[in-house]
């Protein structure tokens, strides 16, 4: 009897501790435990899923598994996200005696403060059910000898199994700051949950579940070639329990492949005092991210943790709004037109600009050019063989010239190898005075037909306004923008979204 008594206090004492709010060590992919604000932030709808197995000195498993899910809600203007919704689910076994399930709705709406930082607030409520049962602990009634315990005999406990139900709701605000290409290099975020405090009884105990405080923060503070460094910090805490997971997270960029996204590499070196240490590997692409960690003691004895592995998984998909699905499909023929007549018998002939060098091609198709191109068309206007001058410093004949520039999204910023590029091209007009230039900027279909056109517009002013700066007269450039109606590719995706922000440069003689 007294071993009984004994069981059962040091299972409720384990539950007690295991109602503090838990958090995965690679919590990227919970994000809505951290922070209900983060919803708001991304363009993407994601289904994610986490998976804890943690062993402890008491011979018996901790399993904890999340599924989350999230929707963004789209502006039919902009495309640009404004909110999002989202759910979780989640169950945590400890032993087959304690056993937590929740599911949680969370809603968030963002502000955007400048071109490159967002502000988002968000709200989470969350329904949550414990429960102890017995049944998981063996005692010598099921102890069969020459065979050992048998778990599906009768193990003479009567005792009904504890429950507990309550809901509970969450709020966060959240700040990130995003580079030109939209990677995220400073980010920190506060979030209260339980902030209603409800009742959290067992046995017919009054206590109240305490509300609980969550910080996270990163910052980008080194960054050469393919290789940056974030040092992260993740609090969680009330006024009896305080955890911080702290450390660095290494990220490789490795280099692109035609017709798809820049795929990143995440190593994970973390450090959670009186716990362990954290090892971790991830790799994130654009439709989805995979990754694998692992907690081991460090510095202490914790009889709680000795080994903890955990896998992540997540899939997203770029949505887009109505409007511009309408917009895509009405445009598709067109395109194909475009497309066909970019690379008819008389314009094949592709000269690609590439590590400082001209190298002379035949029929590149278009669909796989992701860098600066210089295409050779025939025009009636355009006299035949017309010399420009030395481009890169070798010669060639041209009699219209395009280039073309990748810009990232609602951008007019001129990276540094296109400048470098404009250099070379301001010598070579020099060198023939005769020429002139008609600059044109395009656009991807995201957003409103007004604001493209002036946003193409603006980009070839920004390719002119280098070029004038840099010696070029400016009686002898011309600007034009024609916003998404001439696109080089289908936009279905974001690389070939990309393809279609570019300026196109065209070089003539007057008769």
């Amino acid at each position: 009897m007294k071993l009984r008594f004994l069981l059962i206090a040091s299972t409720l004492c384990f539950a007690h501790a295991k109602a503090q709010y838990f958090q995965f060590s690679q919590y990227n992919f919970a994000q809505q435990r951290i922070n209900p604000a983060m919803l708001g932030t991304s363009g993407y709808a994601a289904v994610s899923f986490i998976t804890r197995t943690q062993k402890t000195g008491g011979d018996f498993n901790i399993s904890s598994n999340l599924l989350s899910a999230s929707y963004p809600i789209l502006n039919q203007s902009t495309g640009r996200p404004w909110s999002g919704v989202g759910i979780t689910m989640m169950d945590d076994r400890s032993g087959g005696i304690f056993r937590t399930q929740e599911a949680s709705l969370s809603y968030a709406v963002n502000i955007r403060l400048t071109r490159y930082e967002i502000l988002s607030i968000g709200f989470k409520g969350l329904l949550q059910s414990r429960s102890i049962s017995l049944d998981g602990l063996n005692t010598s009634q099921q102890y069969i000898p020459d065979r050992g315990f048998s778990a599906s005999a009768f193990n003479g406990e009567t005792l009904s199994e504890f429950r507990n139900s309550y809901s509970t709701f969450s709020t966060g605000v959240y700040w990130q700051q995003t580079d030109r290409k939209e990677k995220i290099i400073a980010h920190w975020g506060l979030s209260l949950f339980d902030i209603n405090k409800p009742k959290d009884p067992f046995i017919g105990t009054n206590s109240q579940l305490s509300s609980t405080l969550v910080f996270h923060g990163g910052l980008q503070v080194y960054q050469k070639n393919e290789l940056s460094i974030f040092p992260e910090v993740l609090y969680t805490g009330n006024f009896a329990n305080h955890l911080f997971n702290m450390g660095l997270r290494f990220q490789y960029q490795m280099k692109s492949m035609p017709n798809q996204a820049t795929a990143k590499i995440d190593v994970l070196t973390k450090y959670v005092p009186g716990r362990s240490g954290i090892v971790g590997f991830q790799l994130h692409r654009e439709n989805f991210s995979f990754g694998v960690s692992y907690d081991f003691p460090l510095f202490v004895n914790n009889a709680g943790n000795l080994g903890a592995l955990e896998v992540g998984l997540e899939i997203r998909r770029l949505v887009d709004t109505k409007t511009r699905r309408q917009r895509s499909k009405n445009q598709k023929e067109q395109q194909k037109k475009n497309v066909a007549k970019k690379i008819s018998p008389k314009t094949n002939s592709i000269t690609k600009v590439m590590n400082n060098k001209m190298v002379k091609e035949d029929s590149i198709p278009f669909s796989t050019v992701n860098q600066l191109e210089v295409a050779k068309v025939d025009t009636a206007k355009i006299q035949p063989d017309a010399k420009t001058g030395t481009l890169r410093h070798e010669p060639y004949i041209v009699e219209k010239i395009t280039l073309r520039f990748q810009f990232d999204y609602n951008s007019i910023d001129l990276d540094d190898e296109t400048e470098l590029f404009l250099n070379d091209l301001g010598k070579s007009l020099e060198e023939d005075r005769n020429l002139k230039v008609k600059i044109i900027g395009h656009t991807d279909n995201i957003g409103h037909e007004k604001f493209n056109e002036k946003l193409s517009l603006k980009r070839a002013e920004s390719v002119k306004k280098f070029l004038v700066k840099n010696g070029l007269n400016e009686a002898r450039v011309m600007v034009d923008g024609k916003g998404m109606r001439a696109p080089i590719a289908e936009n279905d995706t974001e690389e070939n979204r990309a393809k279609n922000r570019r300026v196109e440069i065209l070089l003539y003689r007057e008769d």
